[in-house]
């Protein structure tokens, strides 16, 4: 007597067509996981191997010779000072800023503790420097090596030393000791006179 093996009714069979049907059902997402994982593999081996730029954490401008190229297209004769000993120009440009029809000369310097002090000079309306000023407040006038300033504070502990050579305003804006805004008003008087 040969007994035959009835399939059962709910196991899917080797090679049918439910078992091909099952398998593709389910292997459409691991697939995907796949080719996901397999781009971020190619992604992150190029990231590795693209050479990386060299960044310096300081960047530091020769002010000076920016000022040489710039003079020939400014209408004034641009303030040029000469810094303290361990102070450094990150940023010297000559060019409308924003929304500004004036062109101004604008140099900016960082010393030690967390020194500050900017430079910007412009032929200009007196509007255009109280919009330099901002929202600070006038606080003395100052003088120094001859020249008057307008002495504002704000409060960010921020000074703004404001002078006017015939229709050129400069103003220096700080958060520095004395010492050093004394320094910086020096050399601006120096070289409007």
């Amino acid at each position: 007597m040969n007994a035959q093996v009835q399939p059962e009714s709910d196991a899917i069979l080797p090679g049918s067509r439910e078992e091909m049907r099952v398998l593709r059902k389910n292997s459409n997402w691991v697939n995907m996981l796949i080719a996901i994982l397999a781009c971020f593999a190619v992604v992150g081996g190029a990231l590795l191997l693209a050479p990386q730029p060299e960044v310096d954490a300081e960047r530091v401008v020769d002010y000076q010779e920016i000022a040489e190229q710039a003079q020939s297209n400014a209408d004034f004769t641009l303030v040029v000072p000469q810094i303290p000993e361990g102070w450094k120009s990150n940023e010297a440009s000559l060019g409308r800023v924003g929304e500004s029809e004036y062109t101004s000369w604008y140099m900016s310097f960082i010393g030690d503790e967390r020194q500050w002090v900017s430079i910007e000079q412009a032929a200009a309306s007196e509007k255009w420097a109280e919009n330099q000023v901002g929202d600070a407040v006038p606080a003395e006038t100052a003088t120094v090596g001859g020249r008057q300033f307008q002495v504002y504070r704000s409060d960010d502990a921020r000074e703004h030393w404001v002078t006017l050579q015939g229709d050129v305003y400069v103003i220096i804006t700080a958060t520095a000791t004395p010492e050093t805004l004394d320094h910086f008003a020096r050399q601006v008087a120096a070289q409007l006179d």
